[in-house]
């Protein structure tokens, strides 16, 4: 069989499917948040639940991807030049407004409606209109708490093109470790003096930073890394040398695998590493990195990812992420009381997964036919 490939894909069906898993862990998160019992009270036994509780990491994946899709037009020798600061922050905001305020004047609406909204509630929702709502901890999970991460979206949206200038004027390799180095020194830094002044700023930042930048910044780094990599004919012989993603990568796919399985079996072991937050946030970082690279250098799962399903979900996966938490905090306040917890989690799987991906298609709806009208 021929390891050849075509030297360049309009599209990457492996982080396709990178979305498809974070969208569906952050929702089995969420669901499980709301259905605690589940975990414990179940024919699989605790396990369950504990698995469940680490469907955030979805988050994680969904930043390195971040980082990955909007360095990828533009690293490279074949890159296009990154429009003026003023120009690309109106196109990426073009990009992710619509959608998102079309979810959040919907939801504020239900809130309002079902007798949800606080006092301050004019002033968090124009707060989240302009995205800082994730810098005052006032207003941080008002309306669909989930929307914290929008703000994080935001900062990163501000800060790449100054990103992407010192991956240039560095490189790849040095500026990601930088990038990383650097937020991760300062988070450190930070979480000395909050433990040592617990209620001082100092405890309110590191609380705070933790949802935004800088503490973040190290996975979209990596996402920006890879981005560059991928787009080198030199480090990438699928451009190179059109070879398969399994014959140019498999070493490193084997690498992925062994430390996966390692930082799995530490944590069985030992225990997850977690004597501050910056420790167990950097293991479970590890844990997805190698567990995307395991995705990232397979053509099983690149092929995967253009199957027209898995392709439909992953473009709906914004307005799902958009769309999910209310309709499962609702859901489940109908009919946990009314069911044992397991029933309760699968019966709200299907019917919410079914709305949730129903809703994405009208919010998208919606906007496409906004857009059509405004041009």
């Amino acid at each position: 069989m021929s390891t050849q490939a075509p030297a360049k894909k309009k599209t990457l069906g492996q982080i396709e499917v990178m979305r498809v898993i974070a969208m569906t862990g952050i929702f089995l998160y969420h669901l499980w948040s709301d259905v605690p019992k589940a975990g414990t009270e179940n024919p699989m036994g605790p396990a369950f639940g504990a698995i469940l509780s680490q469907g955030w990491l979805g988050v994680i994946l969904f930043n390195i991807v971040t980082g990955f899709v909007l360095t990828l037009p533009f690293a490279g020798p074949t890159g296009r030049p990154v429009p003026g600061y003023l120009d690309f922050l109106r196109h990426r905001l073009l990009r992710i407004c619509p959608n998102y305020y079309v979810s959040l004047l919907f939801w504020s609406v239900v809130a309002l409606v079902m007798g949800k909204a606080g006092a301050d509630f004019v002033s968090s929702f124009l707060q989240h209109v302009f995205f800082v709502h994730t810098l005052n901890p006032a207003v941080f999970f008002d309306i669909v708490p989930a929307y914290w991460w929008m703000g994080l979206l935001a900062q990163f949206y501000l800060a790449f093109p100054l990103l992407f200038k010192l991956f240039t004027r560095l490189g790849p390799k040095r500026a990601a470790l930088w990038l990383c180095g650097g937020c991760w020194v300062f988070w450190a830094i930070l979480e000395v003096l909050a433990k040592a002044m617990p209620g001082s700023i100092f405890a309110m930042g590191n609380y705070l930073f933790y949802f935004n930048l800088p503490f973040r910044l190290g996975e979209f780094a990596l996402g920006m890394f890879l981005a560059c990599l991928w787009r080198d004919p030199a480090a990438n012989p699928v451009l190179g040398q059109g070879l398969s993603l399994g014959a140019a990568f498999g070493g490193k796919r084997r690498a992925a695998w062994a430390g996966l399985i390692g930082l799995t079996l530490w944590g069985l072991l030992f225990g997850i590493p977690g004597p501050v937050l910056l420790i167990t946030h950097m293991y479970w970082l590890s844990v997805v990195f190698c567990a995307g690279m395991v995705i990232f250098f397979s053509d099983t799962m690149d092929r995967f990812g253009t199957w027209g399903p898995v392709a439909k979900f992953a473009a709906a996966s914004y307005s799902i992420y958009l769309m999910h938490q209310p309709i499962l905090g609702y859901a489940a306040g109908w009919t946990v009381p009314h069911m044992e917890p397991f029933p309760a989690f699968i019966f709200l799987t299907g019917v919410c997964g079914l709305l949730s991906v129903w809703s994405a298609m009208v919010v998208d709806s919606v906007v496409a036919k906004i857009n059509a009208k405004i041009g």
